[in-house]
């Protein structure tokens, strides 16, 4: 038995001597490599991570996900309390009171709990804390992302009508609090949800994308954090022009990059007036007769920095006059000329003009007991 146990103690060596040499992974941990918030004495630390780890062959590395820590054995901790459980999951709601969202609008420009080592398109982890994704799953094609929203109320999505306009509400999963979509290995937990209703602006057009806005009532509220909390809606009447701003989304990088990215990226973009921008939209295919629609705003205009495929229903954020670090949502990703090209913006829904009609189908849905509105 002994001599079994030896033989299947060297075959593993082996294996991941060989894995090792295959894959090109170079680690010098002496520990356990475990998630950073599973490691007792790093689990609140501010870390610094690179999510280029693996990339390079000749690079050696404690651990081989950039998300993990070398952690001594005695300092793993094997149930994490630290991270709330996603709504679907936890039973019978949270009282009210046990947990608070703080005022909304907050951008954690240094993230939550990290932060990443150098300087890229990519968002902090918790940056924009109201970034949520959506997906569609049935049995048939399983589970896929469809497009990006934004936490309005802790059981309220905005979203561009386009994305969800076909869809039935037991077909949506919202989540919160993602950041990487390829590990669950981040400092704190997504939640997830599912949908009740699917509420679209009733004048929405279809083939133009006039009025394109949709709210989604959760069936549960997500549970506050800080890297999940709520964006600000701007007051009716409410312009952004000359401000830059962010968009943030897990799209497509480029018009030809072959898929969506993993990581959550952020765009600053500079608010384009409606005058310029429909100018500049009719020297596309769009032709010299087309009129950009009162309800649309737009951003961007340079040379591979936009917002791109994938990044529907995103939030467009805008810093607050006078007021630190706090934002409103200016609009939602809508659509554009292919995206990322020199003097042709993108095109957002203008969030300002839907406010009354948000906060009016807020009260509507409150009165009946099913929103739970952040006070």
């Amino acid at each position: 038995m002994a001599r079994h146990a030896c033989m299947v103690h060297r075959a593993t060596l082996l294996i991941a001597t060989l894995l090792s040499i295959i894959f090109g992974i170079h680690c010098e941990c002496d520990g356990i490599c475990v998630p950073m918030h599973k490691c007792k004495s790093n689990t609140f630390g501010g870390f610094v991570v690179d999510t280029r780890i693996g990339d390079d062959e000749e690079s050696v590395d404690d651990c081989n996900h950039y998300l993990e820590v070398c952690c001594d054995k005695e300092d793993v901790v094997e149930h994490v309390t630290a991270h709330p459980v996603a709504p679907t999951d936890a039973g019978p709601c949270p009282a009210p009171g046990d947990r608070q969202f703080a005022e909304c609008g907050i951008r954690h420009i240094r993230g939550v709990g990290m932060r990443l080592a150098y300087t890229t398109n990519e968002a902090e982890f918790g940056e924009f804390p109201w970034m949520v994704a959506l997906f569609t799953e049935d049995s048939i094609h399983g589970r896929k992302y469809i497009c990006g929203g934004s936490l309005i109320e802790p059981n309220v999505i905005m979203t561009a009508a386009h994305c969800v306009f076909n869809k039935t509400s037991e077909t949506i999963i919202v989540r919160a609090g993602e950041w990487d979509f390829q590990t669950e290995n981040e400092i704190r937990r997504h939640q997830e949800a599912t949908v009740q209703q699917v509420i679209v602006h009733q004048f929405f057009h279809e083939s133009y994308l006039f009025n394109d806005v949709a709210l989604l009532i959760l069936e549960r509220p997500f549970v506050a954090d800080d890297h999940i909390q709520t964006i600000c809606l701007p007051p009716a009447k409410t312009t952004f022009n000359g401000q830059n701003c962010f968009v943030s989304g897990w799209g497509k990088e480029k018009w030809d990059s072959d898929s969506y990215k993993a990581i959550l990226k952020k765009v600053e973009l500079p608010i384009v007036s409606h005058s310029e921008c429909q100018t500049a939209l009719r020297s596309t295919g769009l032709g010299k007769k087309f009129r950009l629609h009162s309800t649309f705003l737009c951003a961007g205009g340079e040379k591979d920095i936009d917002s791109c495929s994938g990044d529907g229903g995103s939030p467009l954020v805008c810093p607050m006059p006078n007021q630190y670090n706090k934002y409103y949502q200016a609009g939602i990703v809508a659509w554009g000329i292919r995206c990322g090209q020199e003097g042709i913006p993108g095109v957002y829904v203008r969030s300002a003009i839907y406010t009354d009609w948000i906060h009016e189908t807020i009260n509507d849905l409150q009165n009946g007991g099913t929103i739970f509105v952040n006070n």
